[in-house]
């Protein structure tokens, strides 16, 4: 499409079309401001008769459907990991979930959406140390609990939970987090020795300083979920006191090791011990009930001797005593003598015999 640079343009033609007519120029060629601005005002005067008929109704219109666009602008969409602060003439008046969601038309209020799901890390292995001697490191220097000095760098693991909380309850939230963080870890670490710090019971204190921080920022109403905070590295600030405390922890481990040594022996040694004890006990009481078995035998034998004596005491009388030297005869070499015989006659008593008898008896009773 072109237009003629003559008799039309983009509104008509003729001459009578004030917006075709071109501006007069001055004595310079350039054209006229002044003339140039009049005629624009003469072609908008015709959107608005005198007579107040006409356009009017097609004015209803147009203010209608600029009313109706500037309702729309209030309607806004929050995605899921998202939350969204919503503020009317820049003043915080509440925190709107994902989805759709509308707020009075702009500028009476705005919204400010920011993600809230995104873990945010924060760590001071980058704060500036200061230049005494031989103290620096990455991290930041703290005091333990004995007295010691150790380089203690760390990281917070954070999100968003109220998006108007941490936007307008606290100038500077993050700067709050890291002045936070830094001074829960500097109390927890000036009450814990250093041993503890470097070993076993880091895990512990990790777990003491979420806790710790997280109670803390609640306090402050900074609508922040903590999720971990973690000591990532604690060293002595020195290479001659980290040998030392390599070879305290090489000692602790020797110990650890002798301990674990000791407890073994000790579960090998007593059980066996408690068997061999308990063996002795078993021992005794089977002794025990044989002696007070034999006791009553023996007593009820007595008894029935004695019955038997009360009964005929001439006949049990000789009886035990056929009995006895029966006992002791029985073991005895003897040497029977007639003495009606050999009256007079000194008797051969063989005592080589008798010396060599013994042997003899004992063998035939092996």
């Amino acid at each position: 499409m072109s237009f003629k640079d003559d008799d039309e343009g983009p509104w008509g033609h003729g001459d009578n079309d004030s917006w075709s007519k071109k501006p007069k120029k001055n004595s310079e060629g350039s054209p006229d401001i002044e003339e140039l601005f009049k005629k624009s005002q003469e072609g908008f005067k015709k959107f608005f008769p005198k007579n107040g008929k006409g356009n009017g109704r097609a004015l209803w219109y147009v203010a209608g459907g600029i009313f109706a666009l500037w309702l729309l602008t209030g309607i806004y969409t929050v995605q899921q990991d998202e939350q969204a602060a919503i503020l009317r003439f820049g003043k915080w008046v509440r925190t709107t979930e994902p989805g759709l969601n509308y707020h009075l038309p702009t500028p009476i209020e705005t919204a400010l959406v920011r993600n809230v799901t995104a873990i945010n890390i924060l760590t001071n292995t980058n704060a500036n140390q200061p230049a005494t001697g031989t103290l620096s490191g990455e991290g930041a220097l703290m005091l333990t609990g004995d007295e010691n000095i150790a380089d203690v760098q760390f990281a917070v693991n954070w999100r968003i939970k109220d998006l108007g909380a941490f936007l307008f309850n606290v100038k500077s939230p993050e700067t709050t987090i890291r002045a936070a963080a830094d001074s829960i870890v500097r109390s927890v670490i000036a009450q814990t020795p250093i041993a503890q710090v470097l070993s076993e019971g880091r895990s512990k204190i990790n777990v003491q300083l979420r806790e710790m921080l997280q109670k803390l920022l609640d306090d402050y109403q900074l609508g922040v979920e903590v999720s971990q905070v973690e000591l990532l590295k604690v060293t002595p600030p020195t290479s001659q006191v980290m040998d030392a405390y390599l070879d305290v922890q090489r000692a602790k481990a020797d110990m650890e090791r002798k301990r674990n040594e000791a407890e073994y022996y000790r579960n090998s040694i007593v059980p066996v011990a408690r068997g061999q004890a308990k063996k002795i006990v078993q021992d005794a009481e089977a002794y025990t009930a044989k002696v007070m078995a034999d006791i009553d035998g023996e007593t009820s034998r007595f008894q029935l001797v004695y019955d038997q004596y009360l009964t005929a005491p001439d006949v049990t009388r000789t009886r035990l005593y056929l009995d006895t030297m029966q006992t002791i005869l029985e073991s005895t070499q003897k040497l029977i003598v007639d003495g009606k015989s050999n009256q007079g006659v000194l008797p051969y008593l063989p005592l080589p015999e008798f010396k060599r008898t013994p042997v003899k008896s004992e063998e035939a009773a092996q």
